[in-house]
């Protein structure tokens, strides 16, 4: 057996003593960015070529981590690490007929109450959604100084609704209440109604009791068997005429089509979207052609961002030195690194 490495595909904001305490371990770091698959595969046969073994990988969104990529890591593969909730970039059946551990933010709720730029971000898309606000740059950058075509929207005049009161959508509902707007929400759950913090929220019964009264629609729900294609054109009949939708959970939840149709026949007034079907194993370059995309760049009602929630400076290095930590005491060390 060769060198133990730790292979990082997503180097920026590990620190020195990240990886200090990975070399402490025994495993000697391998920072590199690789896009694509392509180079990934050159980069698992350059490191046998010098001897060295890849034992754990933290991975980044924009590959897939499948059978063809776990064989060519040559079967010394024990980790995989990912710093994210969502696991549908990694096939996790062919991880577990190979015997290779997981670690991800999957469950972490305690650290993850820490992490906010996801709710945050809802705001922001929603603000220059209905401010016009990338209209209005555009209108500057063009050289034009005036108001006309560029009246929004206040929220305090609109009522929220949040699909889905977890810990986002518990974070998106206060964020509500503070610019003043109604908010209203369903989930499956009882508890989180029953929470202090959403005492002001009422809840709606239905799904589609929610969308017919809602003004924007805040969608906060993972991904699974019955979360996938939720938002299809029958719930969308069903939206009040003129609402605005945001979506800073995953793509999947939602027909792309039936979105597209919505957003065509005016249903929807405006729609801002942080992700896309299929968007975490994309190689940093959106499909050509991709309809919403292809619709964005003609009309000023859809903003489409690409999968930047988490993507704040102190929420990368807070989850890279717990992604650090929680590989450590996979490996039987208890220590903690002090990020403060």
């Amino acid at each position: 057996m060769g060198e133990k490495c730790v292979l990082i595909l997503e180097p920026e904001y590990y620190r020195k003593a990240h990886l200090e305490r990975l070399k402490a371990a025994g495993y000697r770091p391998v920072l590199k960015e690789c896009a694509t698959q392509k180079e990934l595969f050159a980069e698992f046969k350059r490191l046998r070529d010098e001897g060295k073994s890849v034992e754990a990988i933290f991975v980044k969104l924009g590959l897939s981590f499948d059978r063809e990529l776990f064989y060519a890591c040559g079967g010394e593969l024990k980790f995989l690490v990912t710093p994210t909730t969502g696991l549908n970039h990694i096939d996790q059946d062919e991880l577990e007929c190979l015997g290779i551990k997981l670690i991800s933010l999957k469950g972490e709720t305690a650290f993850l109450r820490e992490i906010t730029p996801t709710a945050e971000l809802v705001f922001a898309l929603l603000l220059a959604l209905l401010r016009m606000v990338p209209q209005a740059l555009s209108h500057v950058l063009a050289g034009y100084w005036q108001r006309r075509g560029l009246v929004g929207r206040e929220l305090k005049e609109l009522t929220l609704g949040v699909v889905g009161l977890g810990r986002l959508g518990t974070m998106v509902a206060g964020y509500g209440r503070v610019f003043g707007m109604p908010v209203i929400a369903y989930d499956l759950k009882d508890e989180p109604f029953q929470r202090q913090e959403n005492i002001h929220v009422e809840r709606k019964d239905t799904l589609g009791e929610l969308v017919a009264e809602a003004d924007v629609v805040s969608i906060h729900l993972p991904w699974d068997e019955d979360t996938a294609g939720l938002f299809d054109e029958d719930l969308f009949k069903q939206f009040k005429q003129g609402a605005y939708l945001v979506n800073t959970a995953r793509g999947e939840i939602i027909d792309e089509a039936a979105l597209l149709k919505a957003l065509k026949e005016d249903v929807l007034a405006g729609c801002a979207i942080d992700v896309l079907h299929g968007d975490s194993r994309w190689a940093e370059r959106v499909p050509e052609g991709h309809p919403l995309v292809e619709y964005a760049r003609e009309h000023d009602n859809l903003i489409i961002t690409p999968h930047i929630g988490g993507y704040t400076v102190k929420a990368i290095q807070k989850t890279r030195t717990f992604m650090v930590d929680k590989f450590l005491a996979a490996l039987g060390d208890k220590g903690v690194f002090d990020d403060s």
